[in-house]
């Protein structure tokens, strides 16, 4: 009888075992999932800012997704001094981020143009055009 008990206590545990890594592996791919409105925003962009005071200025915008959220980055050209973003979000075919800039909180919004191309405001003073930059995999 002890013998049927301990197997009976086995069978439990390895189910129970069983249940809770499947259940862990759904909840890991569903966070890793991504609309697809993250595919088409996160990635590298170069964005072509007109009118600053300091004049048209190329940037570049990183959009990630850690953690289930996204996050990114604004900085000069090629990416240097970059800035945190302090809020990103998508809603529709539109990305909203804030950022400090000169201890302002900045806006800026990005619409989806075509497949590859953005158009949006800075501050609501300043207009965007950007292009995805599509990285090669080296080989």
């Amino acid at each position: 009888m002890k013998t049927a008990k301990k197997a009976v206590l086995m069978t439990l545990m390895m189910v129970m075992g069983f249940v809770a890594v499947q259940a862990q592996e759904a909840t890991t791919k569903t966070a890793q999932e991504l609309t697809p409105m993250e595919k088409y925003f996160i990635g590298k962009w170069k964005l072509d800012v007109f009118g600053l005071p300091t004049g048209d200025e190329v940037m570049q915008m990183v959009i990630e997704k850690k953690e289930g959220k996204l996050v990114g980055t604004l900085g000069g050209e090629n990416g240097e001094n970059p800035n945190k973003f302090t809020k990103v979000e998508i809603s529709k075919n539109t990305l909203l981020v804030r950022f400090l800039g000169d201890g302002w909180d900045v806006p800026m919004y990005l619409d989806k143009k075509d497949e590859k191309t953005v158009t949006g405001s800075m501050n609501d003073m300043f207009d965007i055009e950007g292009t995805k930059i599509i990285e090669e995999v080296e080989k």
